[in-house]
């Protein structure tokens, strides 16, 4: 995966989904709109970053590259 500047994710991710952050972050059961954030901006990338990314990859598909 290219490595994409700060925020810059997490706003493709809002703009090819349409959707925003905070209500994807209200989709995954348990997670914080600050979490879902960090997660995308890659300023976490803990065991639970990549299980959250991988819900959402599954919910709301999109090539992120």
């Amino acid at each position: 995966m290219k490595k994409c500047g700060q925020r810059s994710t997490v706003n493709k991710y809002r703009d090819e989904s349409g959707i925003s952050i905070k209500t994807l972050a209200f989709s995954l059961e348990g997670i914080s709109e600050q979490q879902l954030r960090n997660a995308l901006n890659k300023t976490d990338g803990g065991p639970k970053a990549v299980e959250m990314l991988a819900k959402l990859m599954e919910i709301y598909p999109i090539k992120i590259n």
